[in-house]
């Protein structure tokens, strides 16, 4: 049974809190553009990230950056109580650079994995997702702002940790034997993913047969071993497009795609739009970043003028 506790959906920042008694995996992995906060108030969990598995337990934080793949899945005991906070690049971003001076892309970027905390840093954590929900449940004046400014001081406290001598997210990787297989799996497909790749192939080079390993990638993350590659082909396919002239058909080619209908026909069924659709959304997305940067900035030159006065 699932208990929402609340949920909330704000200008580019979803947060939500669920309370499950029964044993929970997300259907597959996914990823998205938006930044996560993941805190585990009680339970057991399986996080799986980019190409490993990590256990976490209560009091552990986790930070996920914009497109890598992740997903939850079930350990030990199946009751857990967890927090989400999903952060869009905007408004947060700039939020973010007036509060503290801080971008979040290189923040999570950083940032990102699993962070164990002790019972001080569980209290202070838990402190701002209460003071957080607090504000989305009471919907007074100014609660947008207060949320955000309770992220940024979330993450502070994580910038913080690490500048006081904690070098990074410290979790230990999951030592289970299908995680540890796996783990050697998603490696080996993360470097050739732009190979031809078979299922014969990765069983002969793991020494697995093809029904055990595809039961048990499937188990740990939610997908098959074809839809992995096809998963990491499209997230580079995305960095791509968004960051390079080369043509749709250059991509398919340089992604391992005999042709580019199939190439298209993936990124579809992962994206829900076309190549090019996702290059002009993304293009105009940046176009938009940058004639607000330069709305601030001539404000603030009109500000800095008048002042000078």
């Amino acid at each position: 049974m699932n208990r929402v506790i609340f949920e909330s959906v704000l200008d580019g920042v979803f947060v939500d809190r669920i309370i499950r008694d029964n044993e929970f995996s997300m259907p597959s992995m996914h990823f998205h553009p938006e930044y996560e906060i993941y805190y585990l108030l009680d339970g057991a969990r399986y996080y799986f990230i980019e190409n490993k598995t990590y256990p976490i337990n209560k009091g552990s934080l986790v930070l996920v950056d914009a497109m890598q793949i992740h997903r939850t899945s079930a350990s030990g005991k199946a009751a857990h109580d967890r927090f989400l906070i999903e952060l869009a690049e905007e408004p947060f971003s700039s939020c973010l650079s007036e509060f503290c001076g801080l971008k979040p892309g290189g923040f999570f970027a950083e940032h990102a994995g699993v962070w164990t905390l002790d019972a001080d840093g569980q209290r202070t954590v838990e402190g701002l997702l209460g003071a957080i929900a607090d504000e989305c449940r009471g919907q007074k004046a100014y609660h947008q702002n207060l949320v955000m400014m309770k992220i940024a001081e979330l993450l502070l406290f994580v910038a913080r940790l690490k500048a006081g001598g904690r070098a990074g997210p410290g979790a230990s990787l999951s030592r289970t034997t299908k995680h540890i297989q796996v783990h050697g799996v998603t490696e080996y497909i993360s470097e050739h993913y732009n190979q031809s790749l078979s299922l014969d192939e990765i069983c002969r080079r793991f020494y697995v047969s093809k029904s055990y390993l595809c039961r048990i990638f499937k188990e740990v993350t939610g997908f098959t071993v074809y839809e992995y590659i096809h998963m990491r082909r499209v997230k580079h396919a995305q960095e791509l497009l968004e960051n390079s002239d080369v043509s749709v058909a250059q991509i398919a080619a340089l992604l391992g795609y005999g042709t580019v209908t199939h190439f298209e026909r993936m990124f579809r069924k992962y994206t829900e739009t076309t190549p090019l659709k996702y290059r002009k959304k993304m293009r105009l997305i940046r176009q938009r970043a940058r004639e607000r940067k330069a709305e601030k900035d001539l404000a603030k030159q009109g500000i800095d003028g008048a002042e000078n006065l």
